[in-house]
């Protein structure tokens, strides 16, 4: 086999994987693992044989790319004074150096646009297998077991982890079907119907805070960054009567605030497990307490990579606190940052998220993917905030990837406002 057969071979092979690793996520932890492992050999492999000859510059000079790498090779510096074995954390963090070598990928060729269909395929049959496992608990048909350790009619994954994807995939859906000249009417119409299906599945059948939240950031950047001046007014209003119905008849919305309402109320002075019948050890606001002595005893270095459980665990009142959330992390990654790296890891990490959004924001007008580009970074924000997605495996590889399609591949320039009558190109769909 001559070098330039086996070079592209082993692009198209790449290639492949990728969009088999978009389907993945959302479906499967145990195949996302294999899946991106295989890519990472591929990936490489193609480096020698010169699959990737000519795109390497546009990839390594872009600042994030760049800020990958100072993020990565912080939590590197931080293993230098960890007491905990840090190669976990360092395994878990090569997500971020994955991102560099999608983009290699996604530079040329039409796996951007397969990756976000694969992704929708994946969410499409959640989304059904979700609906249908509601409707069966309904008529009382006995038990469906689920693969999955949460709450609702969430399928493959914890109901936290099923919201966010749902609020990515509803932005992806909304995007496309506002744009006029992307699909014809029949798929803007199915599209439309899975949107309003996927937001009902949000708010009505799998509970999460964190995904009432995803969900109103993809809704919001849909309004300010895809319509004109003109149509915010009239959205604004029509996101106040959704949350205003979704308050008034959804238990699972209900039930959401007044756990929080009570853990707010439960909060002062808790230094017991229970407070009421409010389980602290379990909530974010008392992990967040917990987490900030922690920081103030190393507050410029951290206690190195891997050492987060032990550092916490040390401090943690409740001790029972340690068996639940916060034992594992403190749903906030800045918080998890500046444990585990001090001032030097949350720097880096503020450098990444810069970087990004200066990329994605650049990418805005590049047709409805660049405003999900922006939507995607807004549900990271929002997400990052209470959850810490560099430490769970299907966050860590979802968002990496879908960052380097909106950051490396050509959107090309579709029709970008839903105000638009005039037809656009299609390429990007």
């Amino acid at each position: 086999m001559g070098m330039e057969r086996l070079a592209a071979l082993l692009r198209n092979g790449s290639g492949h994987l990728v969009v088999a690793l978009a389907f993945a996520v959302p479906v499967s932890n145990a195949l996302t693992s294999v899946l991106a492992l295989a890519f990472l050999v591929v990936s490489l492999l193609g480096v020698p044989a010169g699959s990737w000859r000519g795109r390497g510059a546009a990839v390594l000079q872009h600042p994030v790319v760049i800020a990958s790498f100072i993020l990565y090779s912080a939590v590197l510096a931080a293993a230098a004074w960890s007491d905990s074995p840090p190669g976990g954390q360092l395994l878990r963090n090569l997500s971020l150096l994955l991102l560099p070598l999608f983009g290699l990928v996604l530079q040329q060729g039409p796996w951007a646009r397969r990756c976000w269909t694969a992704f929708s395929l994946a969410m499409a049959l959640t989304l059904v297998l979700s609906l249908g496992h509601g409707v069966w608990r309904l008529m009382g048909s006995g038990v469906w077991r689920l693969p999955f350790q949460g709450d609702g009619d969430a399928i493959f994954h914890v109901h936290i982890t099923h919201n966010v994807l749902m609020s990515l995939a509803v932005l992806l859906w909304l995007a496309r079907a506002l744009t006029p000249g992307a699909v014809n009417t029949r798929l803007r119409a199915l599209l439309f119907a899975g949107s309003a299906l996927a937001i009902f599945n949000i708010l009505w059948m799998v509970p999460g805070r964190t995904g009432y939240a995803t969900l109103l950031a993809a809704l919001l950047t849909l309004l300010f960054l895809h319509c004109r001046t003109s149509w915010r007014l009239p959205g604004v209003f029509a996101l106040i009567v959704l949350v205003g119905a979704a308050a008034l008849l959804s238990d699972s919305l209900q039930g959401r605030i007044d756990r929080t309402w009570r853990e707010m109320q439960a909060f002062s002075g808790a230094d017991a497990a229970v407070r009421g019948d409010v389980l602290l050890a379990d909530h974010r606001l008392a992990i967040w307490r917990e987490a900030l002595p922690v920081i103030a005893q190393s507050p410029w270095w951290g206690h190195g990579t891997g050492s987060y459980r032990t550092a916490f665990c040390a401090h943690a009142k409740p001790k029972e606190m340690c068996q639940f959330g916060g034992g594992k992390h403190p749903h906030n990654q800045f918080l998890f940052a500046a444990i585990e790296g001090g001032a030097l890891l949350v720097v880096s990490y503020a450098a990444w998220l810069l970087a990004l959004a200066l990329g994605l924001w650049q990418r805005r007008s590049e047709g409805y993917l660049g405003t999900v580009g922006m939507g995607l970074w807004m549900i990271w924000m929002v997400y990052a905030m209470v959850d810490t997605p560099l430490q769970l495996l299907t966050e860590r590889t979802l968002f990496p990837l879908f960052f380097a399609v909106m950051l490396f591949a050509p959107l090309h320039g579709e029709h970008k406002t839903c105000a638009t009558s005039a037809p656009g190109p299609t390429a990007a769909d």
